[in-house]
């Protein structure tokens, strides 16, 4: 392509996709400013909630039993996936474990929910 060869072409494409990307993420943090400002935690926050509530009858049944890490492994690929993503469970070195983040949220739950 001719514009290959001239620099200041190729200056004002970068620029333009510089230009792009910073207002894509002047937008995206606007959205995080507005989605704290309603819900009091950021959308990351709000995910790890509602992923654990959404597979809480999954994540008892792996706090209950006695390998936590073969429990985990029998769930289903797509929920590992989910899980992992959210930061409720880790994979490392062949096994898989509950976060102690996860752990104390759900334990504090279990607490104000009774049982």
């Amino acid at each position: 392509m001719q514009h290959e060869r001239d620099l200041e072409l190729q200056q004002v494409y970068q620029k333009r996709k510089e230009l792009i990307k910073a207002s894509k993420q002047m937008v995206a943090q606007n959205q995080e400013k507005r989605f704290f400002g309603m819900m009091g935690m950021t959308i990351d926050e709000k995910m790890f909630e509602n992923m654990i509530y959404y597979h809480k009858s999954e994540l008892k049944r792996v706090l209950g039993s006695n390998n936590e890490s073969r429990e985990i492994s029998k769930l289903s690929r797509n929920v590992r996936k989910i899980l992992e993503r959210n930061k409720i469970i880790n994979h490392g070195y062949g096994k898989f474990e509950i976060t102690p983040k996860a752990r104390d949220f759900l334990a504090s739950k279990q607490i104000h929910e009774g049982g």
